[in-house]
Parts: C-alpha cells; structure tokens; sequence
C-alpha cells in the first residue's frame, strides 16, 4: 500500500571531507601508538582490535557519502528504502546553528536512539511544520562522539 509523499528531499548521507595523505598518516600513526601501549601492557587482543578497528574507520571515511532520497508520508519517515514509522518516533529537532540542517529524530528503539538526516536542498521549516503534524517537537543534540569523530574527519 503505497502512500504519497507529503514533503522530499536528497541529501548526503554524511558530510565528507577529502582526505589529504597527512590525515591517513595521523590515523596510521596514533593507531599504532596505541596499539604497541597495549601489545606492551599484555593486551593482544585489545591491540588487534585497535589496529582493525582504525582501518575499518579509515576506509569507511575515506568513502564519498551516498545521495539518499527522504521523504514523509503519512505513515512515517522514509530514508531511502528504509521506513521509520511515525509510531516508533518520539520526537524531533532541527537546530538552527547546524550547517548544513539537519534533522534529528528521537526513537523509541533502544539501538538507534537518535536518527540524524541532512535537508539542505529544501527549506527545514517546511520540514518542520509536515512533522509537528505526526509528532512532537523537542530539543535534541547530537552525540559528543559524532560531533568529534566529523571533526577529526571520520
């Protein structure tokens, strides 16, 4: 049962930055400060962890963000094929200090507790007054740990 959309928009996955060859260096070297520190300590497994750790981390930033096509029916928030129904949603926020917007929704899903969307191609106000519809407003923020790991380039 297809429902229309009431507001769309693509945006980025995630913000991305270019990554210069130093960045990978600081990566290759801090990974493996903190891997020999605990090869040193007795830690094995916990140094093998750090150094696959950081790799994963590395590739995945070093990876352009895909375009995502969102969209807000009746029945919930679509992020790409993925349907996040309004009765799972607690609240939501868009900050205005934020560039470019973006949208934060609070979940009631232990595992997902906030969903963070870009809408820098339309206006976020008109974002805002579909979903007071369908659910409340409240203030949210963005963990501590993404806001750092955006900043360092991750």
């Amino acid at each position: 049962m297809a429902t229309e959309a009431l507001i769309a928009w693509e945006a980025p996955t995630h913000l991305y930055t270019e990554k210069r060859p130093d960045w990978y260096w600081a990566v290759g070297i801090i990974t493996l400060a903190i891997a020999t520190v605990l090869f040193m300590f007795g830690e094995i497994i916990t140094g093998i962890f750090v150094v696959v750790a950081a790799l994963a981390l590395a590739l995945h930033a070093s990876q352009p963000p895909r375009t995502v096509r969102y969209e807000i029916n009746d029945r919930g928030i679509m992020s790409g094929k993925t349907l996040y129904p309004f009765l799972t949603l607690d609240s939501f926020c868009i900050p205005h200090d934020e560039v470019p917007p973006r949208l934060l929704v609070k979940s009631r899903k232990l595992f997902m507790p906030l969903i963070v969307m870009y809408i820098d191609s339309i206006d976020p106000e008109e974002v805002r007054e579909v979903l007071l519809k369908y659910i409340a407003e409240a203030e949210h923020s963005e963990p501590f740990l993404k806001k750092l790991l955006e900043a360092a380039g991750f």
